[in-house]
């Protein structure tokens, strides 16, 4: 979900890491399953070939670009192959950059910032987009998702109020991160009752939007530590989205806070998993199987190093918590902090924070919390028992 400079096509990603290292730095996985690239997964079929042959005919036309990058992103989702994006980066960047874009092609290339997680520079591109069409819903909803990560919880409600508002398609989609935003400035009760207030089942709402408003109902529950009622809208939402890899990932999570490590097993144990999906699986697995998913996960994360491309500190702060290395978890941590601020953010700078000793980290993250009204009953555990030891 993220600009500063474009990215290559990520199908040579990899092999502008190997020329630009030196030869006793580069890369080599030492796990023979890993998968640099999937190539099977990566070449065109017969609709790619299509849009991939009208974008070169053309390649500064804005048109044969929008199609391919919208196709490549929605490849990216449904395939679990990030390449894709960086594919899809590449073709609008040579569009955006020559000014004048038309707003869809900036609403998608903010999306593909967002997911580099450069999202500063996504929502100032989403700012502009919003200042020529104040009425567009789309944008609308992506800057505040945006802002709801970074944790602008005033940025984000003004936005979530302007789409509850609007009516239409956009309402659920309003309700729900409105409710998000109020939760997160620590406004818990009035977002759950804004949520019960509307109908999950309501004919407007598509399954995506049902599924969204399950999943923060889900988040508000697990922050209370209602574990069985999060994982029971965890469980509704992912069965209304089962490609969705954030509700996959934030049920396993809830199930493995109540102690069921072979329920959230199961749900991680998936065909080319995610980084997210694998080192959640490292801390609910044993054996071999533990060894093997941390082999692929460590090497995942060094390959991003290698290419200058490691957004993944959340999956690195976790992956180190998991191996005893509190000091590289609480530097992945503290980077991951400094740009977005969801609540497995929180969780993990707590945890790491609290596992380095580090007492201006856990002053930094409690003066957030103070100053921000966000609340989790977990996060502030942690800091509270740091705080009798």
């Amino acid at each position: 979900m993220i600009g500063g400079p474009a990215r290559a096509l990520a199908v040579l990603a990899f092999a502008a890491a190997v020329q630009t290292a030196a030869a006793g730095d580069r890369f080599v996985p030492n796990d023979p399953a890993f998968v640099v690239a999937n190539i099977r997964q990566v070449m065109p079929d017969e609709k790619l070939r299509a849009l991939v042959g009208a974008w070169r005919a053309e390649p500064a036309a804005e048109g044969p670009a929008l199609a391919l990058a919208g196709t490549l992103l929605e490849r990216a989702r449904t395939a679990r192959e990030p390449s894709y994006v960086g594919r899809a980066e590449a073709v609008l960047s040579a569009v955006v950059s020559k000014g004048g874009a038309g707003l869809a092609t900036r609403r998608l290339y903010a999306e593909t910032l967002q997911y580099r997680h450069d999202f500063a520079t996504a929502e100032t591109l989403l700012d502009e987009v919003l200042r020529a069409a104040p009425r567009d819903a789309a944008a609308r909803a992506q800057r505040a998702s945006v802002r709801l990560v970074r944790g602008d919880f005033p940025g984000a409600r003004a936005d979530c109020a302007q789409l509850a508002a609007g009516g239409g398609t956009a309402s659920a989609i309003g309700i729900a991160c409105l409710a998000e935003a109020y939760a997160g400035s620590g406004r818990i009760e009035q977002a759950q009752a804004l949520l019960q207030a509307y109908p999950l089942d309501q004919d407007a709402a598509s399954t995506a939007e049902r599924a969204y408003l399950l999943t923060v109902r889900a988040e508000l529950r697990e922050r209370a530590q209602d574990l069985d009622g999060a994982i029971a809208d965890y469980g509704a939402a992912f069965e209304l989205q089962r490609g969705d890899d954030s509700i996959r990932a934030a049920l396993a999570d809830a199930l493995a806070a109540r102690g069921d490590v072979h329920g959230a097993a199961a749900l991680l144990d998936v065909e080319r998993p995610s980084l997210a999906l694998l080192v959640r699986g490292v801390s609910v697995t044993a054996g071999t199987r533990r060894d093997a998913l941390r082999e692929r996960a460590t090497a995942w994360l060094a390959l991003e190093r290698a290419r200058g491309d490691a957004v993944h500190n959340r999956e690195a702060a976790l992956l180190a918590l998991d191996t005893g290395d509190a000091a590289a978890a609480l530097a992945a941590a503290l980077a991951n902090f400094a740009v977005q601020r969801e609540l497995p953010d929180v969780r993990v700078l707590a945890r790491a924070a609290v596992a380095a000793h580090d007492l201006p980290a856990q002053r930094q993250l409690r003066e957030w919390l103070r100053s921000t009204g966000f609340r989790d009953v977990v996060a502030e555990n942690i800091l509270s028992g740091a705080a009798r030891g």
